[in-house]
């Protein structure tokens, strides 16, 4: 559900030039138990459910001519080959947000669920930054600063529930043990990020200047790994000395210039997802794959980036308190999502037809488009 929720901000925070557009929406179209879905709501997950056809559309269908390509098919599962119409897929989607919507707060407030004033103020803070931004995108679509902060509370409750579902105390807590057998399936990087162009003229480096680029940081690491530190302090710090002997001479393979901020070391706890997604050059995920605690890799990992980089103990720099969420949502949020999913579905829907009928996904205001509305 996160990742929805996110993709609903991401799809929304994109940059169009917008002419002008007015929507006149009833103030709610009913409730899915007792949720009650406003029309920003409504229009927030209409268009986002219209994203995401868009992003199954074929390269010879235009998504920014709204009202054809809601007449038009998409395969909806590759693997199946299963289809359907985009006007069809865009109710169904919408619909299905909602529920999610109205399964997180009924779950949250079942559970004893409350938001402290400083994670309601964080939501709202977040709201209004998105309205600063793109606020004539969003209210071309009929979404307000209001819908904004709903969605941003919905997004705090959604990661409040993992901890009153799974947490010490939770209706199904996962144990310590289980949280730390998980903890090693994930990868703690403290790491160095070397751009493969130069940063001034942006100009790429050939295949043999990576190469000697890739060679000189391999070479740095190497006298980390020799050093054998034991504490992740010095671990790190021997990792940030290689590098800052390194890098200029790496640097200058592309004639780009060196500051001691390059050198700069950087921590991250990735998820197995998380690795599979950034480190997409052949055999760069393995790599890190491969290091156990304290050990050192340099690898290409992108097309645009070389890494040094270090395979930390977690539990050497945090705690597992600190942890907790996140290792929970990595082990536990398909679950809770699928969960939510089955809940809302189940949920009484009072939705009205005609108030719906108002929105119609036609209205869209999507990049290039505005003149369909």
């Amino acid at each position: 559900m996160k990742k929805k929720l996110l993709a609903l901000v991401c799809a929304l925070a994109l940059v169009f030039s917008l002419a002008g557009c007015s929507l006149s929406t009833p103030d709610t179209v009913g409730r899915i138990g007792d949720f009650e879905v406003t029309s920003g709501l409504y229009l927030l997950a209409q268009f986002d459910a219209y994203q995401q056809a868009a992003q199954l559309a074929g390269s010879d269908q235009d998504t920014t001519d709204v009202k054809s390509f809601l007449k038009a098919t998409i395969t909806t599962d590759a693997d199946s080959g299963e289809t359907a119409v985009v006007k069809d897929y865009v109710a169904a989607e919408t619909r299905k947000a909602l529920q999610t919507f109205a399964a997180i707060e009924t779950r949250f407030d079942a559970l004893g669920g409350t938001l402290t004033e400083t994670q309601q103020a964080t939501a709202d803070s977040y709201a209004q930054q998105l309205m600063d931004q793109n606020g004539d995108l969003y209210t071309a679509n009929g979404i307000g600063l209001e819908t904004l902060k709903k969605l941003g509370t919905l997004q705090v409750k959604h990661t409040l529930l993992l901890d009153l579902v799974y947490g010490t105390d939770g209706e199904a807590p996962v144990s310590d043990s289980e949280l730390t057998d998980h903890l090693n399936e994930m990868y703690e990087l403290a790491y160095i990020n070397v751009p493969l162009y130069n940063t001034s003229t942006y100009v790429f480096a050939d295949d043999d200047q990576k190469t000697k680029m890739l060679t000189l940081a391999q070479q740095a690491v190497k006298a980390v790994n020799l050093a054998a530190n034991e504490t992740v302090s010095d671990q790190v710090s021997a990792l940030h000395a290689a590098a800052q002997a390194a890098l200029p001479d790496i640097y200058a393979v592309l004639d780009a210039e060196y500051s001691d901020d390059s050198a700069s070391v950087q921590t991250e706890l990735l998820t197995e997802s998380d690795l599979t997604g950034a480190f997409t050059q052949d055999g760069a995920a393995d790599a890190v794959r491969g290091l156990v605690y304290g050990e050192a890799a340099a690898v290409q990992y992108n097309a645009a980036s070389i890494i040094l980089m270090m395979r930390i103990d977690p539990l050497q720099v945090s705690t597992l308190d600190a942890l907790r969420t996140q290792i929970l949502s990595d082990m536990k949020g398909d679950e809770l999502e699928d969960a939510l999913t089955a809940y809302g579905s189940t949920l009484e829907n009072n939705l009205s037809t005609s108030a719906m009928n108002k929105m119609p996904a036609s209205k869209i205001v999507n990049p290039s488009s505005s003149s369909n509305s």
